[in-house]
Protein backbone atom coordinates (compact mmCIF):
# COMPACT_ATOMS: atom_id res chain seq x y z
CA UNK A 1 0.00 0.00 0.00
CA UNK A 2 1.46 3.34 -0.75
CA UNK A 3 1.86 6.47 1.48
CA UNK A 4 -1.38 7.90 -0.28
CA UNK A 5 -3.78 5.22 -0.46
CA UNK A 6 -2.84 4.98 3.41
CA UNK A 7 -4.08 8.46 3.76
CA UNK A 8 -7.61 7.38 1.60
CA UNK A 9 -8.03 4.82 4.16
CA UNK A 10 -7.70 6.40 7.31
CA UNK A 11 -9.32 9.60 6.10
CA UNK A 12 -12.43 7.50 5.16
CA UNK A 13 -12.48 6.04 8.24
CA UNK A 14 -12.18 9.48 10.14
CA UNK A 15 -14.82 11.01 8.20
CA UNK A 16 -16.98 8.39 6.80
CA UNK A 17 -19.90 9.14 9.42
CA UNK A 18 -20.10 12.23 9.06
CA UNK A 19 -23.24 14.06 8.24
CA UNK A 20 -22.29 18.17 7.81
CA UNK A 21 -20.92 17.60 4.54
CA UNK A 22 -17.01 17.36 5.84
CA UNK A 23 -17.44 13.84 5.60
CA UNK A 24 -14.86 11.77 2.92
CA UNK A 25 -17.32 12.11 -0.38
CA UNK A 26 -16.45 15.48 0.02
CA UNK A 27 -12.57 14.88 1.17
CA UNK A 28 -12.23 12.60 -2.28
CA UNK A 29 -13.82 15.62 -4.52
CA UNK A 30 -11.54 18.10 -3.57
CA UNK A 31 -8.94 15.03 -4.11
CA UNK A 32 -10.15 14.41 -7.49
CA UNK A 33 -10.49 18.37 -8.43
CA UNK A 34 -7.00 19.55 -6.70
CA UNK A 35 -5.31 16.36 -9.22
CA UNK A 36 -7.48 18.02 -12.68
CA UNK A 37 -6.08 20.84 -11.44
CA UNK A 38 -2.84 19.73 -11.42
CA UNK A 39 -3.10 18.53 -14.73
CA UNK A 40 -2.56 22.45 -15.94
CA UNK A 41 -0.03 23.09 -13.21
CA UNK A 42 2.69 20.13 -13.89
CA UNK A 43 5.15 21.91 -11.36
CA UNK A 44 3.27 20.74 -8.62
CA UNK A 45 3.86 17.83 -6.77
CA UNK A 46 1.04 15.34 -7.10
CA UNK A 47 1.67 13.65 -4.30
CA UNK A 48 2.01 16.82 -2.04
CA UNK A 49 -1.47 18.20 -3.11
CA UNK A 50 -3.18 14.22 -2.82
CA UNK A 51 -1.93 14.59 0.69
CA UNK A 52 -2.66 17.58 1.36
CA UNK A 53 -6.27 17.77 -0.43
CA UNK A 54 -7.29 14.42 1.48
CA UNK A 55 -6.11 15.43 4.94
CA UNK A 56 -7.74 19.10 4.81
CA UNK A 57 -10.55 18.38 7.02
CA UNK A 58 -8.88 16.19 9.26
CA UNK A 59 -8.87 18.47 12.28
CA UNK A 60 -11.57 21.18 11.21
CA UNK A 61 -12.82 22.88 14.39
CA UNK A 62 -16.37 22.59 13.34
CA UNK A 63 -15.63 18.84 13.64
CA UNK A 64 -13.05 17.88 15.94
CA UNK A 65 -12.83 21.09 18.27
CA UNK A 66 -10.16 24.20 18.09
CA UNK A 67 -7.48 22.31 19.95
CA UNK A 68 -7.37 19.30 17.33
CA UNK A 69 -7.44 22.30 14.61
CA UNK A 70 -4.52 24.39 16.80
CA UNK A 71 -2.43 21.05 17.13
CA UNK A 72 -3.61 19.20 13.71
CA UNK A 73 -3.44 15.97 15.83
CA UNK A 74 -5.60 13.69 13.62
CA UNK A 75 -3.24 15.17 10.18
CA UNK A 76 -0.04 14.19 12.27
CA UNK A 77 -0.78 10.98 13.12
CA UNK A 78 -2.13 9.57 9.55
CA UNK A 79 1.07 10.79 8.12
CA UNK A 80 3.23 9.55 10.61
CA UNK A 81 1.58 6.44 9.89
CA UNK A 82 1.90 6.94 6.09
CA UNK A 83 5.55 6.30 5.54
CA UNK A 84 5.92 9.71 3.99
CA UNK A 85 9.16 11.25 4.93
CA UNK A 86 9.67 14.34 7.79
CA UNK A 87 10.51 16.76 4.72
CA UNK A 88 7.17 15.70 2.84
CA UNK A 89 5.48 15.53 6.00
CA UNK A 90 6.37 18.95 7.09
CA UNK A 91 5.14 20.60 3.95
CA UNK A 92 1.98 19.01 4.20
CA UNK A 93 0.87 20.45 7.19
CA UNK A 94 2.35 23.70 6.29
CA UNK A 95 -0.40 23.43 3.52
CA UNK A 96 -3.37 22.01 5.65
CA UNK A 97 -2.66 24.99 7.90
CA UNK A 98 -3.12 27.36 5.23
CA UNK A 99 -6.72 25.51 3.91
CA UNK A 100 -9.99 27.14 5.06
CA UNK A 101 -12.49 29.63 4.56
CA UNK A 102 -12.42 31.21 7.95
CA UNK A 103 -8.11 31.25 7.34
CA UNK A 104 -8.90 32.89 4.35
CA UNK A 105 -10.87 35.60 5.91
CA UNK A 106 -7.77 36.20 8.43
CA UNK A 107 -5.22 36.89 5.52
CA UNK A 108 -3.78 33.47 5.46
CA UNK A 109 -3.27 31.89 2.33
CA UNK A 110 -0.77 29.31 0.76
CA UNK A 111 2.07 30.56 -0.51
CA UNK A 112 3.27 27.21 -2.55
CA UNK A 113 1.07 26.12 -5.51
CA UNK A 114 0.52 22.77 -4.05
CA UNK A 115 -1.32 24.82 -1.43
CA UNK A 116 -3.29 27.50 -3.84
CA UNK A 117 -4.41 23.89 -5.67
CA UNK A 118 -5.81 22.42 -2.70
CA UNK A 119 -7.26 25.73 -1.25
CA UNK A 120 -9.07 26.21 -5.14
CA UNK A 121 -10.15 22.55 -5.37
CA UNK A 122 -12.01 23.03 -1.17
CA UNK A 123 -13.39 26.21 -2.46
CA UNK A 124 -14.50 24.47 -5.51
CA UNK A 125 -16.57 21.88 -3.41
CA UNK A 126 -18.15 25.14 -1.62
CA UNK A 127 -19.97 26.29 -4.80
CA UNK A 128 -21.95 24.99 -6.96
CA UNK A 129 -25.07 22.66 -6.62
CA UNK A 130 -22.74 20.38 -4.49
CA UNK A 131 -22.34 23.02 -2.30
CA UNK A 132 -25.59 23.93 -2.52
CA UNK A 133 -26.57 20.45 -0.56
CA UNK A 134 -23.61 20.99 1.37
CA UNK A 135 -25.06 24.16 3.20
CA UNK A 136 -28.38 21.94 3.54
CA UNK A 137 -26.52 19.06 5.28
CA UNK A 138 -24.51 21.67 7.58
CA UNK A 139 -27.52 23.46 8.51
CA UNK A 140 -29.41 20.48 9.07
CA UNK A 141 -26.49 19.03 11.33
CA UNK A 142 -26.10 22.26 13.63
CA UNK A 143 -29.08 23.26 14.10
CA UNK A 144 -31.26 19.97 14.27
CA UNK A 145 -33.80 21.79 11.32
CA UNK A 146 -34.23 24.48 13.95
CA UNK A 147 -33.39 27.56 11.19
CA UNK A 148 -35.39 28.56 8.44
CA UNK A 149 -33.87 27.97 4.81
CA UNK A 150 -34.25 31.82 4.62
CA UNK A 151 -34.97 34.49 6.37
CA UNK A 152 -35.27 37.84 5.17
CA UNK A 153 -34.78 39.71 7.85
CA UNK A 154 -31.29 38.94 8.39
CA UNK A 155 -29.55 40.67 6.05
CA UNK A 156 -25.92 40.25 5.40
CA UNK A 157 -23.10 42.28 6.52
CA UNK A 158 -19.12 42.87 6.48
CA UNK A 159 -17.55 39.85 6.98
CA UNK A 160 -14.06 38.82 9.10
CA UNK A 161 -12.99 35.53 10.50
CA UNK A 162 -14.14 36.05 13.88
CA UNK A 163 -17.55 36.85 13.30
CA UNK A 164 -17.61 34.08 10.90
CA UNK A 165 -16.34 31.14 13.58
CA UNK A 166 -18.92 33.13 15.97
CA UNK A 167 -22.35 32.71 13.72
CA UNK A 168 -24.99 30.76 15.60
CA UNK A 169 -27.91 31.76 13.51
CA UNK A 170 -27.49 31.78 9.51
CA UNK A 171 -30.28 30.12 7.34
CA UNK A 172 -29.06 28.55 4.50
CA UNK A 173 -29.65 31.09 1.78
CA UNK A 174 -28.08 33.89 3.98
CA UNK A 175 -24.96 31.52 4.25
CA UNK A 176 -24.61 32.31 0.31
CA UNK A 177 -24.19 35.47 1.04
CA UNK A 178 -21.68 35.16 3.99
CA UNK A 179 -19.72 32.57 2.26
CA UNK A 180 -20.77 30.91 -1.05
CA UNK A 181 -20.73 34.44 -3.16
CA UNK A 182 -17.73 35.50 -1.96
CA UNK A 183 -15.50 32.01 -2.92
CA UNK A 184 -14.75 33.20 -6.68
CA UNK A 185 -12.76 36.26 -5.89
CA UNK A 186 -10.43 34.06 -3.89
CA UNK A 187 -9.31 31.54 -6.42
CA UNK A 188 -5.73 31.66 -6.68
CA UNK A 189 -4.69 29.01 -9.76
CA UNK A 190 -6.64 29.76 -13.00
CA UNK A 191 -7.80 26.49 -13.43
CA UNK A 192 -9.31 26.63 -10.10
CA UNK A 193 -10.69 30.15 -10.82
CA UNK A 194 -12.54 28.91 -13.67
CA UNK A 195 -14.35 25.87 -11.82
CA UNK A 196 -15.25 28.04 -9.08
CA UNK A 197 -17.08 30.91 -11.64
CA UNK A 198 -18.29 28.13 -13.33
CA UNK A 199 -20.10 26.92 -10.05
CA UNK A 200 -20.77 30.52 -9.09
CA UNK A 201 -22.89 31.02 -12.06
CA UNK A 202 -25.06 27.91 -10.78
CA UNK A 203 -25.72 29.38 -7.34
CA UNK A 204 -26.42 33.11 -8.43
CA UNK A 205 -29.47 31.45 -11.30
CA UNK A 206 -30.41 28.48 -8.05
CA UNK A 207 -31.24 31.99 -5.95
CA UNK A 208 -32.16 33.76 -9.27
CA UNK A 209 -35.26 31.13 -9.71
CA UNK A 210 -35.91 30.68 -5.65
CA UNK A 211 -36.31 34.72 -5.17
CA UNK A 212 -38.61 34.77 -7.82
CA UNK A 213 -40.75 31.99 -7.36
CA UNK A 214 -41.24 33.05 -3.28
CA UNK A 215 -41.36 36.97 -4.52
CA UNK A 216 -38.35 37.89 -2.17
CA UNK A 217 -38.33 41.21 -1.26
CA UNK A 218 -35.90 43.43 -3.63
CA UNK A 219 -33.90 44.38 -1.51
CA UNK A 220 -32.40 40.63 -1.86
CA UNK A 221 -33.14 41.05 -5.49
CA UNK A 222 -30.40 44.06 -5.44
CA UNK A 223 -27.98 41.85 -3.32
CA UNK A 224 -28.17 39.29 -5.80
CA UNK A 225 -27.61 41.12 -8.74
CA UNK A 226 -24.17 42.66 -7.13
CA UNK A 227 -22.60 38.39 -7.84
CA UNK A 228 -24.28 38.23 -11.18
Amino acid sequence: MTGIEYIKQAVSELLHNDSSGHDDKHVFRVYENALKFCDELPEADRDLVAAAALLHDCDDYKLFGEESARLLTNTRRILAESGFDGEFTDKCLKIVKTIGYSKRLSGIIPDCIEGQIVSDADMADASGLIGVIRCIEYRAHRSKGGEPFFDPNYLPTEMNAEKYKQIKYCPIVNHFFDKLFRLRDMALTEPGRRCIEKRHEVIVNFLKTYFEEIEAPQVWKDLLAQYE
